[in-house]
């Protein structure tokens, strides 16, 4: 027998919860597009190196995988950046850098559903492949800004931040292979910090280097100079510089009046990051709604020349949770509009043709039930206005209008019509 369930995991949008997510994509698509982001779609499915290259095969466990027909090794994509950096490399590598790209798509993971979690959700982010610049790192922090003051959320959210490339310097100078930094930041990000400290001792020779990471990972310090100075005594080479970096990454975030936290012990699960990384939080939820950062080795791992790239995604469903209940800044005008009779149906229907292309939401009703009783039921369904047109309104060139929710009716020719629709804004 066929379940009428969705899969586990995954959810049916239809009505109001639809509209919501198209509201959140096309405002970021808006917001994105301003700042000069082209759009690419990438398909769902890919193969499966793209993403297992640098994430190894226990990405098995929290992925689709499957084989087709021809016993290819194929994914539905976890994530899109690894697909946007496959395109860039097919099909962009001589447009003029930066190349800025956006998305909004769905991926799936098979993680256990728990709130915020899903198997199938959806993604919408940009990225910036060819620049290694810190305004590049900046303007990912303004879309940001810009995209959530539109949805009314810049003050719930605080944006945490790190540079992943503090790390790398230690450890790439400390001589410790790409597979086992891979490890000892996955145990970072799970905030296993004494099996972290264990592993460390094992690889590194300095009792200072170890006292220096292990300050660090508590986060006992939230003054980056003393940090610096501290940095500036173990003498790894470039190290002072990933801090300096950060400073001024912090500072010019702060300039956008964004809420901020600079948190050392932070590290996020994917393992291509090389610098500056952050994610959005809002107190309360047990989730980010956003995150990203620096991957400046990505196209380098895939075959391609190092190519400097950065960029975010948010979480649409999340971001919905975030928000909460959404109210429109207007009432929306949804009008019912009833043909009396045959004669006067084409003088209706050409009304309905107007009103629609004013962009005014505007149903034809095909009930064939009396007046009398249409009138409550689109009322109780939502309707704002109800036009009636028969053989006198077609006469007359008017229509006959019933603001239900004020409990008036008027008679309006066409260009009145419109207009008082477009200007509606509830009951006076």
């Amino acid at each position: 027998m066929i379940s009428y369930e969705p899969v586990r995991g995954m959810e049916d949008y239809f009505g109001e919860k639809a509209q919501q997510i198209r509201f959140v994509e096309n405002t970021f698509r808006a917001e994105v597009e301003k700042a000069g982001y082209m759009e690419a779609i990438t398909p769902v499915v890919e193969e499966f190196n793209l993403f297992s290259i640098k994430g190894g095969e226990e990405l098995r466990q929290t992925m689709y995988v499957f084989k087709d027909k021809a016993d290819r090794e194929l994914a539905l994509r976890p994530e899109i950046t690894p697909s946007i950096v496959r395109l860039f490399m097919n099909s962009l590598q001589h447009y003029p850098r930066p190349v800025r790209l956006y998305y909004v798509g769905r991926v799936y993971r098979y993680d256990e559903p728990q709130l915020g979690r899903y198997r199938e959700f959806r993604q919408a982010g940009v990225e910036m492949i060819g620049s290694d610049s810190i305004l590049s790192d900046f303007e990912q922090f303004e879309i940001l800004s810009r995209f959530y003051s539109r949805l009314g959320m810049k003050d719930k959210i605080v944006i945490k931040i790190n540079n992943i490339g503090i790390y790398r310097r230690i450890f790439e100078q400390s001589s410790i292979d790409d597979n086992s930094q891979e490890h000892i930041l996955h145990l970072m990000d799970k905030g296993k910090i004494d099996e972290t400290i264990k592993i460390l001792e094992n690889s590194l020779k300095s009792n200072d280097l170890i006292e220096f990471i292990r300050s660090l990972l508590s986060n006992k310090s939230e003054n980056l100079n003393e940090i610096i100075n501290n940095a500036e005594k173990i003498g790894i080479r470039g190290l002072t510089d990933e801090i300096q970096r950060l400073v001024r990454l912090q500072n010019l975030v702060g300039s956008l009046g964004l809420r901020t936290k600079v948190d050392l012990s932070f590290v996020r699960g994917l393992a291509y990051y090389t610098g500056s990384i952050f994610e959005v939080t809002v107190p309360g939820l047990p989730f980010s709604i956003a995150g990203g950062g620096r991957y400046d080795t990505l196209v380098e791992i895939y075959g391609g020349p190092k190519v400097p790239s950065v960029g975010f995604a948010i979480g649409v469903e999340r971001t919905l949770l975030a928000i909460g209940e959404m109210k429109p800044s207007k009432p929306k005008v949804i009008v019912g509009a009833v043909l009396l009779e045959e004669a006067a149906m084409d003088y209706g229907l050409r009304i309905v043709s107007i009103l629609r292309e004013a962009g005014i939401t505007t149903v034809l009703n095909v009930k064939e039930i009396p007046l009398s009783k249409l009138v409550p039921l689109h009322a109780e369904q939502g309707f704002t206005h109800l036009i009636i047109i028969g053989r006198r309104e077609k006469e007359s060139g008017k229509v006959t209008v019933r603001e239900l929710q004020c409990k008036k009716q008027l008679e309006l020719n066409v260009k009145e019509l419109v207009s008082r629709l477009e200007s509606w804004n509830g009951c006076q």
